[in-house]
């Protein structure tokens, strides 16, 4: 979510990798690397291993060392954001996922909790797998013309959307609700879809992407429904 504030509304920086024609799929590649994987998984290691302050120092360091790098060989530019911000957010971030994991050794019996890993891993992989999936093969795109650049308005508009929609998957889950109130809310998402293609903020390269969309978003609520089951198998400590 924060990213989706700095980078896409507020555009605090760039990447520059030169995998994709254009340089806004360039740019989310960047991102989407760093800050989809690599500091999530640093992240989930410094609270597993519980490190201490001085480690938790040492490995900012090291990110802030090869965000100027980075800098350097012209493959990463700032507009208004600084080294120094992204080392303060990291301090944050790696201290709210130790404070997390706590949480989920002792309070997985919490209904917030576990709405939340669900909702935020359901933005996370909903994210990643359209990314790609319009990146690579070109199969579709939101065309809301919220920025001048196409396809930066295409991610803040199906970001947005999967904020939104992670919500009502999450409470499905969660609460266990009945399987036709789950496949309603299936259907009713493959209709919201069909409406966007329709009127032309919905862009596809074939019809069947359509089609393909609607087996993503039944697959994302079986896996949903698999974490959750795993979540309450978790014994508390």
């Amino acid at each position: 979510m924060f990213e989706y504030v700095i980078l896409v509304i507020f555009k605090s920086y760039e990447y520059y990798p030169e995998i994709f024609s254009n340089n806004y799929f360039d740019n989310i590649l960047g991102a989407n690397i760093s800050n989809g994987f690599i500091v999530p998984s640093v992240a989930v290691l410094i609270a597993v291993f519980n490190l201490g302050f001085w480690w938790i120092i040492f490995i900012i360091l090291g990110f802030a060392c090869i965000e100027e790098l980075f800098l350097h060989l012209d493959i990463y530019q700032h507009f208004w954001w600084k080294t120094i911000y992204t080392s303060i957010g990291l301090l944050i971030n790696f201290y709210l996922g130790k404070w997390i994991w706590r949480l989920i050794q002792n309070h997985l019996d919490w209904f917030q909790l576990r709405f939340s890993i669900l909702y935020f891993t359901n933005v996370a992989i909903q994210g990643t797998l359209t990314f790609y999936l319009a990146a690579l093969f070109e199969l579709f795109i939101f065309n809301v013309n919220w920025f001048e650049d196409p396809i930066r308005g295409h991610f803040a508009f199906i970001t947005l959307y999967f904020f939104i929609d992670s919500i009502i998957y999450s409470l499905l889950v969660v609460k266990r609700v009945h399987w036709f109130w789950q496949a309603l809310f299936i259907f009713s998402l493959f209709c919201i879809n069909y409406w966007f293609y329709h009127i032309g903020i919905l862009k596809l390269s074939n019809s069947w992407v359509l089609g393909l969309i609607f087996g993503i978003q039944v697959i994302e609520l079986f896996i949903l429904k698999y974490m959750n089951k795993l979540l309450l198998q978790v014994p508390s400590q």
